[in-house]
């Protein structure tokens, strides 16, 4: 039995800072929070708001201060790091990881960077990605754990940023809220895509999809963006929710027949994860998270209609891929392994 002088001193005050708060970095952080709850949690974060979830205020976290997406806020959490005096400092995203590791007042020896998805895996200007790589070496001196998640985060920071402290911080999903299921009015099966409609989440690809397959399925996006984004989308026969809670995006993925996850670079995401939650038979374009984990994955929208295709034909090679999927990342992402990490990661400081 632990003393309470042993248990005082495994205490520590951790916080973490995010600009992108909302959607699968909300349900991240708050999982982190959940899973090593020994701990106080604090959270500074500025809101994107086409990426409200409804969960930026909830949480297990001691403290929150949400702040505007200007830089005059950099004030401010100075403010709250002088108030809370964490001995960790967690940056989630690459814009609070750049920012974070910049300023003079966060300690590089007590910071751990978790990209959730890292700036030069995008699809951009070689010019631009270079200057990301760039920045992330640099940076990557100033940081005491870079904490993938995910697996294929950790072996990118060993190979791209020789990081000599790395960690696979593994993406689990909580319990979901109880809620009635959300069909689409139709007799099609549904294959769905949950996230941000944004060129990281690859809407172009879903669209070519649905416009390749839409004479045997109706398929859903479930989140919002731009005008023009969702609008591509639309015209390929897409029907877009927009932004909702994550109670009724959770309805509306109860819904489906197939989850497909349709991002061009990312973290693990969530609603992988929760769609694996809900037993779902999922399918994946090929990125690096899935394949650093031997999932099953496609290329292209041509290769992934094929399988959609055999799927619906009712092809038993088929419908063993999307649910082996189902079941290794239930398997992996398991709340024990997630506690596990997070005990590690936390315990170094």
């Amino acid at each position: 039995m632990q003393s309470n002088e042993s248990v005082s001193k495994s205490r520590r005050k951790v916080l973490h800072i995010t600009e992108s708060f909302g959607g699968g970095v909300t349900s991240a952080i708050n999982s982190y929070i959940l899973n090593s709850s020994q701990h106080e949690h604090f959270i500074f974060a500025s809101v994107r708001s086409n990426d409200a979830t409804g969960e930026e205020s909830i949480g297990a976290a001691r403290g929150i201060r949400l702040v505007p997406r200007k830089l005059s806020s950099i004030v401010e959490l100075k403010r709250y790091i002088d108030e809370v005096a964490p001995e960790v400092i967690h940056l989630h995203s690459t814009y609070a990881g750049f920012l974070g590791r910049l300023l003079p007042f966060v300690p590089p020896a007590r910071t751990i960077y978790t990209p959730h998805g890292f700036a030069f895996l995008r699809q951009d200007h070689p010019v631009a990605l270079a200057l990301y790589r760039l920045i992330e070496k640099l940076l990557a001196r100033r940081t005491a754990v870079i904490a993938g998640c995910g697996l294929d985060e950790k072996n990118i920071a060993n190979a791209e940023l020789s990081h000599p402290a790395t960690t696979e911080l593994i993406n689990v999903c909580d319990e979901l809220p109880v809620v009635d299921t959300i069909r689409s009015q139709t007799d099609k099966p549904v294959i769905g895509m949950v996230g941000r409609v944004s060129t990281q989440k690859g809407y172009n690809f879903f669209a070519e999809l649905a416009a390749n397959c839409g004479d045997i399925a109706h398929f859903k996006w479930i989140g919002g963006g731009s005008a023009d984004a969702v609008e591509v989308l639309q015209q390929s026969g897409v029907e877009v929710t927009g932004w909702i809670t994550r109670p009724q995006v959770i309805a509306h993925m109860q819904g489906l027949d197939v989850y497909f996850h349709s991002a061009a670079w990312d973290g693990f995401p969530i609603s992988v994860l929760e769609a694996a939650r809900l037993d779902l038979p999922v399918m994946l374009r090929r990125i690096g998270p899935f394949v650093a984990e031997d999932l099953v994955t496609f290329a292209s929208p041509a290769q992934a209609a094929q399988e959609i295709r055999a799927w619906l034909a009712g092809s038993p090679v088929a419908l063993e891929r999307a649910l082996n999927n189902t079941a290794r990342i239930q398997n992996h992402h398991s709340v024990e392994n997630l506690q596990r990490a997070l005990d590690q990661l936390y315990d170094r400081f």
